[in-house]
């Protein structure tokens, strides 16, 4: 995924948390270099245009081994004027050959013009033939305004002579004195099936409050196929239940590529379903609840545009398009 489309779909998240339309169409462009990018979001309605958000990201290389990344992100206030809401500094530096070390700090302005670190991240890479190793530390801003250590996860990647990569991550969180207790564990094996295909395994474990040990609380299957110039990735998640597993949700994206660039994306969301009671013993069913379907189109000088439209499934089983919510759209991020 490039870095503009990283810009872009960022925005429809942050979008998607502060107002609640389902619609939205995104205008992105990009330098020739790829160093620049702008983005914002339109929101139409019946009787206006709004654009709630708008994001500048600049990537400056300062030397032959660090590269520094900064985005703004500017809301729009209620009387349609924009102030600087979020700024975002991340510094990549190379330690040594395969190692790379980076730093991250996301400034929050409120609409005084005072600014604190709402967040800080440090993480590790270090790749070689045989694997991987990922550390990262998150620190956060307490109720006394000091920036505290939240959570730690590593990850731990060994590749195998025949294609195989397997994956341990580990989160751990921590208390308010700053000790770390183990949250999740994921054990994950990638298998590649040739240029053609994926498959990809993870078992998910929490640790239990009661006994103070992990147990396996999800098991997940990737499949993900390239052919013909459409890329598909099926994730199901099981869940125990009963004596056995069930499964919970199934996700599905269809991914088609033009001659022309541009990029057509459906996906289908399936959860358990709320019509059809569970008996005794009974494992339940699933059923598609949520799709989403984007198209994306590059222009020849460097612009890019994205519109998302989201469905919600009826009682009657038709796909129904998310309605719009102006009082929402007129909302204010908050600081």
């Amino acid at each position: 995924m490039s870095a503009r489309i990283i810009v872009l779909t960022c925005i429809a998240v942050a979008l998607a948390s502060v107002s609640g339309f389902a619609q939205v169409v995104i205008h992105g462009t990009q330098s020739a270099d790829k160093s620049n990018t702008t983005s914002q979001a339109n929101i139409s309605t019946p009787d206006r245009e709004i654009v709630p958000l708008t994001k500048e990201t600049k990537e400056v290389k300062v030397d032959a081994t660090t590269q520094r990344t900064e985005s703004i992100t500017r809301a729009q206030r209620g009387d349609g004027t924009y102030f600087d809401w979020q700024h975002s500094t991340t510094v990549k530096k190379e330690l040594a050959p395969g190692t790379t070390a980076s730093s991250t700090d996301v400034v929050v302005q409120d609409r005084q013009g005072q600014a604190r670190v709402s967040r800080h991240t440090d993480e590790t890479v270090t790749k070689s033939a045989t694997g991987e190793t990922d550390q990262t530390r998150a620190y956060t801003r307490n109720s006394s305004g000091q920036l505290m250590l939240e959570r730690v996860m590593d990850a731990n990647t060994v590749k195998g002579s025949d294609g195989t990569a397997n994956t341990t991550r580990v989160e751990k969180t921590a208390d308010v004195n700053g000790n770390l207790s183990l949250k999740k564990q994921v054990e994950e094996v990638a298998v590649d099936h040739g240029a053609s295909g994926k498959v990809i395994t993870a078992t998910t474990k929490t640790v239990d409050h009661l006994s103070g040990e992990l147990k396996v609380t999800a098991e997940e299957t990737i499949s993900l196929t390239t052919q013909d110039g459409t890329k598909q990735m099926e994730s199901v998640v099981r869940t125990p239940a009963g004596n056995g597993w069930q499964v919970s949700g199934r996700t599905t994206t269809t991914e088609k590529t033009s001659a022309d660039g541009s990029v057509s994306r459906e996906t289908i969301e399936q959860g358990p379903s709320a019509y059809s009671p569970k008996a005794s013993g009974d494992t339940g069913s699933i059923v598609p609840q949520h799709k989403i379907v984007e198209h994306e189109v590059h222009g020849a000088d460097g612009t890019s545009v994205i519109q998302r439209d989201e469905f919600h499934r009826d009682v009657n089983g038709a796909w129904v398009p998310e309605s719009f919510s102006t009082k929402s759209a007129d909302q204010e991020v908050q600081p």
